[in-house]
C-alpha cells in the first residue's frame, strides 16, 4: 500500500505542522527561596540605619565639643561644678590666669528670651555675671551696653549683680556702644568706670508707661465693652474707658517712685563728679532728654570718651594687672539633649515696620514700667 499509516499522530490542521509537545518538568526540579531576598534587603536597611545613626552621634558629639570648647576655652572651676557658660579666649594670655571678662548686654532690657527682635535677657546675663563673680580668677568685667533700656525689673536686676561685682572686689567697667540710655544708663551708673563713644546716645534719666485708648474706635463699630471688677482701681489701664482722676494720679505716683529711686542710683554712681540728686531733679540731667557721649561727657555722667581697647586698658589698670591678663567671653554650654530634641526656637512673628516708628516700640507691653528713651 501506497498510503503512510501516521500511527499515533494527531493528523494536521490547514496543512500546518504540530508544534512538538513542551518539555516535561521533572518533578524534583527546586524553584528560587524568596526568603534569601528578604534576607539581603533586610541586612541592606540595617546597614543603613547604622551609619546614619553613627554620622548622627559622630555629628551631635562635634557639635557639643565645638559648643564648649570652640577658641581654646576653659572651664572656671566653681565650687558646685557647674557653669552654664563655657569661656571662649578673646585675646591676651591663655596661659595666665587673670581673666577680663566681657558681657554683652544689647538690645532691649527684658526678662524673657528674644523672638523676632533683639532682647537683652536679664536672667541670662545676670547668670553671666554670676558666674563671672564666683570665678575667684575674674578680676575684672567690662560691659558692653547697646541697649535703648528696657522693663525697670530687668535692668534693676543686672543692676543688683554688678555691685555683687563691686562687692566682692571685681572692677566693672562700662562701655557704651551705639546707644546706652535709660535702662542702659541704670545699669552703667553702677559700674566703677564708663567709657562712651563721642556719638553714643545715652542719658534719658526717667521712666515711662504705656497703654492705649480705643474707646472713640469703639463707639465708631458700635462695640462695648463689659469689665466685672473687685475694686475700683482693678482696670485702671482699661482702653475702653477714659482714665479718671484717681486712676491718672495712681500711675503719676507709681512713677514718681520709680523714678526717685532712679535718680538716687545715678546721684550715689556718679557722686565723683559731685551729681546731686537735686541737681539731677533741677537741670536737663533728669528731664528724660537724650545726651550725646560728647555732652554726657561735659555734664560729668560719663567719665571717658573712647572705645573697648581704652575699656580694656582702663580694666587692667584698675584691676592692677600690669598686662598679665587674657580676655573671655561666656558661651552657653549645649548638652547633647539640646541637641538631639532642639533648643527652643523663637518664635514665628510677622514684622511690620511702620516709618517713624522704632522697631523695639511695638515690644511695650501695656501696664508695665519702662526705663527707655523717647522717640528713638
Amino acid at each position: 500500500m501506497s498510503e503512510n499509516l501516521n500511527i499515533g499522530q494527531p493528523e494536521p490542521v490547514n496543512n500546518q505542522s504540530v508544534p512538538p509537545p513542551p518539555p516535561a518538568i521533572h518533578p524534583q526540579a527546586e524553584t528560587p527561596k524568596k526568603g534569601k531576598g528578604c534576607l539581603v534587603l533586610g541586612m541592606i536597611v540595617f546597614v543603613c540605619i547604622l551609619v546614619v545613626g553613627c554620622f548622627t552621634a559622630v555629628f551631635a558629639i562635634g557639635c557639643y565639643l565645638a559648643s564648649t570648647f570652640t577658641g581654646m576655652p576653659e572651664i572656671s572651676s566653681l565650687e558646685n561644678g557647674k557653669n552654664k557658660f563655657a569661656e571662649e579666649l578673646v585675646e591676651g594670655n591663655y596661659f595666665t590666669s587673670n581673666k577680663i571678662v566681657v558681657v554683652r548686654i544689647k538690645g532691649v532690657i527684658m526678662n524673657a528670651e528674644g523672638g523676632f527682635y533683639q532682647v537683652a535677657d536679664s536672667a541670662k546675663i545676670c547668670e553671666e555675671l554670676e558666674q563671672a563673680r564666683k570665678d575667684e580668677n575674674v578680676k575684672a568685667v567690662i560691659l558692653m551696653l547697646d541697649t535703648p533700656g528696657g522693663e525697670v525689673t530687668a535692668a534693676d536686676m543686672i543692676h543688683h549683680k554688678v555691685q555683687q561685682l563691686k562687692d566682692d572686689g571685681i572692677k566693672v567697667i562700662a562701655c557704651m556702644e551705639s546707644v546706652a540710655a535709660s535702662g542702659g544708663y541704670y545699669i552703667a551708673v553702677g559700674c566703677d568706670y564708663i567709657i562712651a563713644h563721642r556719638l553714643t546716645t545715652t542719658g534719658s534719666i526717667g521712666v515711662i508707661i504705656e497703654t492705649m485708648n480705643y474707646q472713640k474706635l469703639f463707639n465708631k463699630i458700635g462695640l462695648q465693652s463689659e469689665v466685672y471688677k473687685s475694686g475700683e482701681m482693678k482696670d485702671m489701664l482699661n482702653g475702653a474707658r477714659p482714665r479718671t482722676e484717681a486712676e491718672k494720679q495712681l500711675v503719676q505716683d507709681i512713677i514718681e517712685e520709680v523714678y526717685n529711686e532712679f535718680v538716687d542710683i545715678v546721684a550715689e554712681g556718679r557722686k565723683s563728679k559731685n551729681i546731686t540728686v537735686e541737681k539731677i531733679k533741677t537741670t536737663e540731667i533728669g528731664d528724660g532728654r537724650i545726651f550725646s557721649g560728647k555732652k554726657a561727657k561735659e555734664l560729668g555722667l560719663v567719665d571717658e570718651l573712647g572705645f573697648f581697647e581704652d575699656a580694656l586698658f582702663k580694666a587692667n589698670d584698675m584691676a592692677k594687672l600690669d598686662g598679665n591678663y587674657k580676655v573671655v567671653t561666656y558661651k552657653k554650654i549645649f548638652s547633647l539633649g539640646d541637641i538631639f530634641m532642639g533648643s527652643k526656637a523663637a518664635d514665628n512673628k510677622i514684622r511690620l515696620d511702620v516709618p517713624g516708628m522704632k522697631s523695639w516700640t511695638n515690644m511695650i507691653e501695656p501696664g508695665k514700667f519702662y526705663l527707655l528713651p523717647p522717640g528713638l
